[in-house]
């Protein structure tokens, strides 16, 4: 088996298992609010990063705008395969 094999093979291995996890588990965690639904403010992160306590009374939570407050994005992956559908099923009527 040639190098050339593997690396195709190896990208077609990848490829199949995304595809099944999009068919399996079409919403993954929003990258935004790490799948919890509240976005802390940029402020806050920073203070966390420096090491500053902040008061809790003070740190502002909101819901993630990306996902609505869900904690869930729908995949690529699925987005993608939903379009297709959709432009066949226009194509076809």
């Amino acid at each position: 088996m040639t190098l050339t094999m593997l690396v195709a093979a190896a990208i077609a291995a990848y490829a199949l298992g995304y595809s099944l996890l999009c068919f399996v588990s079409p919403f993954g965690p929003c990258r935004r609010c790490d799948g919890t639904g509240n976005h802390i403010s940029w402020l806050d992160k920073r203070r966390a990063a420096n090491g500053t306590p902040s008061r809790p009374k003070r740190r502002i939570r909101k819901p993630c705008r990306r996902c609505k407050g869900t904690g869930a994005r729908l995949r690529i992956g699925r987005r993608i395969h939903n379009h297709a559908r959709r432009i066949h099923a226009d194509g076809t009527r």
